[in-house]
């Protein structure tokens, strides 16, 4: 589909339709149900604040290490010299040894900018798809990518992992940052099962939000005092799995591309070691999995 997309958009470029252009990013994503597609033929794609515009960028990287990925958890088959619009790209399959991780397919070019990425949950359910090209330079990331680990967030206090403060190169894959000055991320400790702590945002001692990434897939925890009684909720979200529970009064939403156990698994994790986490993520620092090894 996204293939069938840019190629239609390169067809009414050539054929000189007045709203065409010469670079295109598109995104298609599951929501719930149904798909949702965007499309965007403007120069600079981070005027738009549509939801999809704004979610879109939120999902992507600037550029993305393959050597960062962890060959315990995965493996990778290549193809190389792919020719697309008359540049060299590579393709990458990231294939979990588990379940509980989301595959993910890659076209870099050669400066391991992402020109297209599809990912798909443990049964082979596309999540979602991006494609930003530029049909005279290349990939578009300089141009578009923002998304997380760039600056201070709202009500993120400074200092907080993950606040954009540091030198390059060693924050999360695909974010030239540090995590933050006295952070590196790749030499921190493993918080779970290969996934390392990268971003907190703190909104208050009790409300605070953290990030996670195992080298490609990515999930948040969202911790805040609950308000009313739910049931367990677990669904598909913008191209993401989506579980929400509360236990003793305190509700945990995890949002990502992992399982919805393993969603369970990290809330049960995080509940038993609450005091700490709270502690911890309130003054700015990582969770690692000595926070529950002590015990």
């Amino acid at each position: 589909m996204i293939r069938f997309i840019l190629s239609i958009v390169l067809f009414l470029s050539t054929a000189g339709n007045i709203f065409a252009a010469d670079k295109a990013v598109v995104f298609k994503c599951l929501n719930k149900n149904r798909y949702e597609v965007y499309l965007n033929l403007q120069d600079d794609y981070r005027a738009d604040s549509s939801m999809l515009g704004s979610i879109s960028r939120q999902l992507l990287r600037g550029f993305f290490s393959i050597d960062r990925i962890p060959d315990k958890y995965y493996s990778v088959e290549k193809i190389d010299n792919i020719s697309y619009f008359g540049f060299d790209i590579t393709q990458y399959t990231v294939i979990p040894k588990d379940k509980d991780r989301f595959r993910q397919i890659l076209w870099l070019d050669n400066s391991e900018r992402i020109v297209k990425l599809e990912v798909y949950d443990n049964v082979n359910t596309l999540m979602f798809a991006f494609s930003g090209f530029d049909y005279m330079n290349g990939a578009m990331h300089s141009r578009h990518h923002k998304g997380m680990g760039h600056g201070i967030g709202k009500g993120m206090k400074q200092g907080t992992v993950g606040g954009g403060l540091g030198e390059e190169q060693e924050g999360p894959n695909g974010y030239r940052r540090n995590v933050a000055d006295k952070f590196k991320f790749w030499d921190t400790p493993e918080f779970y099962h290969g996934f390392r702590h990268f971003h907190t945002t703190v909104f208050n001692r009790n409300v605070f939000d953290l990030s996670f990434e195992d080298g490609i897939n990515r999930f948040s925890v969202f911790i805040k005092p609950a308000d009313r009684q739910i049931e367990p909720v677990s669904k598909i979200v913008y191209g993401n799995y989506l579980f929400s529970r509360i236990i003793d009064d305190v509700e945990y939403t995890v949002y990502g591309t992992v399982s919805f156990g393993f969603m369970e698994d990290i809330i049960n994790l995080i509940h038993e070691n609450i005091k700490t986490v709270i502690d911890t993520a309130s003054q700015g620092g990582i969770l690692t999995s000595e926070i529950y090894n002590k015990k």
